[in-house]
């Protein structure tokens, strides 16, 4: 039985998928039941290295109901293997993981200004067109490869650039000048 509530501090606990049941309450909420031992309301499942290996562990955060909210996003375990959840548990998981790491890829830089060391970007998209404000670039451009970059605008989206040799050559020059 699971006494001590949240993994402590330095103490990591690997959760395999028999040990996780993620299920929609009749009240509508998702909860997440740990090896029988707890119940969290609202899980929330964090990738541990989102940009690197995203599909290697989920970390399992959130409140125990009868105990409130001081619980609150305090992590319970990390899953290893989270594919292999039975399927409702994985689709909710999945459903989640989607929404919280929304990446649009970008396609093409359509145009780029600069204002009083703004730059404004309209960015052509997987999910559409975007008008975007730059600051800091430097700092809100990250090399996951030689060949990739994600880019932080200014209000924290991010838009993943997989392969930088596909983008036209237009866009290639305005990149340039961002970053």
């Amino acid at each position: 039985m699971l006494t001590r509530g949240p993994v402590a501090s330095l103490e990591l606990r690997y959760l395999d998928p028999e040990d996780v049941r993620v299920f929609r309450g009749e009240d509508g909420r998702v909860y997440a039941s740990i090896k029988d031992e707890v119940t969290l309301i609202s899980p929330a499942f964090v990738r541990s290295h989102p940009l690197t290996d995203p599909d290697r562990y989920i970390a399992i955060k959130g409140t125990i109901p009868k105990e409130g909210m001081e619980a609150r996003g305090d992590e319970f375990g990390l899953l290893r293997h989270w594919r292999r959840l039975e399927p409702e548990s994985r689709r909710l998981v999945e459903g989640q993981l989607a929404r919280r790491y929304l990446h649009p890829r970008l396609t093409r830089i359509v145009s780029l200004r600069e204002y009083s060391g703004v730059q404004v970007a309209v960015f052509e998209t997987d999910r559409g067109v975007r008008e975007v404000t730059l600051r800091d670039v430097r700092d809100n451009v990250i090399y996951l490869d030689s060949n990739r970059v994600l880019i932080t605008d200014a209000e924290n989206n991010r838009y993943d650039i997989p392969d930088l040799s596909a983008l036209d050559r237009q866009s290639r020059v305005y990149l340039a000048r961002i970053i």
